[in-house]
């Protein structure tokens, strides 16, 4: 009869102690766009692409009047002349095709590098509210990712491992 208290106790026991923790999710985008910072950076981004934007113009600019003069003497063109001022308009719109690309991926670093700081604030509140809670674990509903584990938990991968004998 002992026996069977104590494996009820042990089977009952983590249930009920299971049911005391909490578990909460987080729109973390919502809270973001919330923070006062992100209208610093929303306008910071603004300059920076403004002044990418600009230069890109220039750029193309340069490009279509050197297209608008080679058409209008296209044909009194040598063809030696003809080729090396195609070839030239060919490596100009490359260069052109490679800064667009160079500044899209610039842009998104800049980017994430602006939002570093504003993350790290948000994750830091997250933690804070975790522990103050007393949450197991928080999801964010926005990516499906674990941004709160409870110091509480015990990692048991080592101990499976030893169980099947893969380490």
């Amino acid at each position: 009869m002992k026996k069977i208290l104590f494996l009820v106790a042990l089977t009952v026991m983590p249930m009920l102690l299971f049911g005391q923790e909490k578990i909460g999710y987080i729109n973390s985008s919502e809270v973001m766009m919330l923070m006062p910072e992100i209208d610093q950076v929303e306008k910071d981004m603004v300059k920076y692409n403004k002044e990418k934007e600009e230069y890109l113009k220039t750029m193309y600019d340069e490009m279509q009047a050197k297209y608008d003069k080679y058409e209008k003497e296209r044909e009194t063109m040598s063809e030696s002349m003809r080729k090396v001022t195609e070839q030239d308009l060919q490596s100009m719109g490359e260069r052109f095709q490679t800064a667009q690309s160079t500044f899209q991926q610039e842009a998104q670093a800049e980017q994430q590098k602006l939002l570093k700081p504003i993350q790290e604030k948000l994750q830091n509140a997250i933690n804070a509210v975790g522990k103050k809670q007393g949450f197991l674990y928080i999801i964010d509903t926005t990516s499906g990712a674990l941004v709160y584990k409870s110091d509480k938990l015990v990692d048991v991968t080592s101990a499976v491992k030893k169980e099947l004998g893969i380490i």
